[in-house]
C-alpha cells in the first residue's frame, strides 16, 4: 500500500515537471515577427539582378558601369553595388526611398511620353525628387561610408534621349576632414526602367523571399 502511494506521488511529480517544461518551452517560442516596411523575413540577403548603366564620376563623361542589385529581407533594403571609376560604391535604398523614386520615375515616364522634358541643365529646382541615403565606397573595398543626399532629374545624354538621372551629392566622412564621397550620377532610360521595375518591384522581392523560406522549410 505504501509502495503504491509512493509510486503515485512520483508519477504526479513527473507529470508536474513535464507540464512545467512544456509551458517553459512554449513561453520561449517567439511569435513570428510581422512584416512591415523595415522587415520581410529572417533571411540572408540574396542577389536580384545585374544592370549595365551609364554613369558619371564628378564632371567626367558618361561610361558604362555594371551594378549588381541584391535584397536584404531583414531590413527591407535594396542595395546597388558597382564600380564607378576607381571606386567601388554601394548604396542602400529603404522601402520609403524606393517608393519616392518610383513616384519620380512615373512622373518622368509621363513627361517622356508627352514629349515635355526640356533640354535643360538638371538642378534642384527641376528635380523630380530628393532623398537621403548611406553610401559606402573605396578603391580596394568598401572602407568608407557617409550619409548623403540625392536628387533625381531628367538629363539629355543625346539630343533625343532624356535619361532619368540619380545624382548622389558628395559628403565628408565624419572625423575625416579630407575624405569625401564620390559625386556620382546614374542614368537610366525608359526601357531600362521597365526591366528594373520588373526585377526589383516589392511584390517580386517578397515572392523571392518566400521561395527561399519554402525551400528551407520543405520536409
Amino acid at each position: 500500500m505504501r509502495k503504491n502511494k509512493l509510486g503515485t506521488i512520483v508519477i504526479a511529480a513527473v507529470l508536474v515537471l513535464l507540464s512545467l517544461s512544456t509551458m517553459s518551452c512554449s513561453s520561449m517560442k517567439k511569435a513570428p515577427r510581422e512584416r512591415n516596411e523595415t522587415f520581410i523575413a529572417d533571411v540572408n540577403a540574396f542577389d536580384v539582378e545585374v544592370f549595365h548603366l551609364y554613369t558619371t564620376l564628378n564632371m567626367g563623361k558618361p561610361k558604362i558601369s555594371d551594378f549588381s542589385v541584391y535584397f536584404a529581407p531583414r531590413t527591407n533594403y535594396l542595395f546597388i553595388n558597382g564600380r564607378v571609376g576607381a571606386d567601388q560604391i554601394r548604396v542602400g535604398f529603404d522601402y520609403k526611398e524606393r517608393q519616392s523614386i518610383t513616384a519620380a520615375v512615373n512622373k518622368y515616364l509621363a513627361d517622356y511620353e508627352a514629349g515635355t522634358i526640356p533640354n535643360a541643365k538638371p538642378t534642384k529646382k527641376n528635380a523630380y525628387s530628393k532623398g537621403d541615403v548611406l553610401i559606402e565606397w573605396g578603391m580596394v573595398g568598401l572602407s568608407h561610408e557617409v550619409d548623403t543626399t540625392y536628387i533625381t532629374n531628367a538629363q539629355y545624354l543625346e539630343p533625343d534621349k532624356p535619361y532619368f538621372r540619380i545624382f548622389f551629392n558628395s559628403a565628408t566622412e565624419e572625423g575625416e576632414e579630407y575624405v569625401n564621397s564620390p559625386r556620382v550620377s546614374i542614368f537610366i532610360s525608359p526601357s531600362q526602367w521597365e526591366k528594373i521595375v520588373e526585377a526589383c518591384n516589392q511584390e517580386r522581392l517578397v515572392e523571392m523571399t518566400d521561395a527561399i523560406l519554402e525551400e528551407a522549410n520543405a520536409f
